[in-house]
């Protein structure tokens, strides 16, 4: 009897992971020179699932975006988290993770 096993595939094996990534400070600190292409490319680049940022970052990333993509929940259909903003103003926004083992 012979009894062949496919190869595991690196592609099929990092697709399942998640990756949540923190972006960087100088990233959409300064509204002059933020640019979604600059995000497009980081979260391709890096594989990134999920992106976590801070509130001035989330509210520079949020004055880019078109208004048909508003309330700004996913970018690239990754989840953003922005764990210094207010709870009651992330669930406002629609962006709360409660995820969180210790969310209620």
């Amino acid at each position: 009897m012979v009894c062949w096993i496919a190869p595991t595939s690196e592609f099929v094996s990092n697709r399942d992971t998640s990756v949540r990534k923190i972006l960087p400070d100088k990233m959409f600190d300064d509204p002059e020179r933020s640019r979604l292409s600059a995000l497009r490319t980081w979260v391709l680049d890096n594989k990134v699932t999920e992106i976590e940022m801070n509130e001035r970052q989330f509210w520079n990333f949020a004055q880019l975006q078109p208004v048909a993509e508003k309330p700004w929940v996913t970018f690239m259909g990754r989840i953003i988290c922005v764990s210094d903003m207010p709870i009651e103003a992330q669930k406002h926004l629609g962006i709360f993770d409660n995820r969180n083992p210790a969310a209620i």
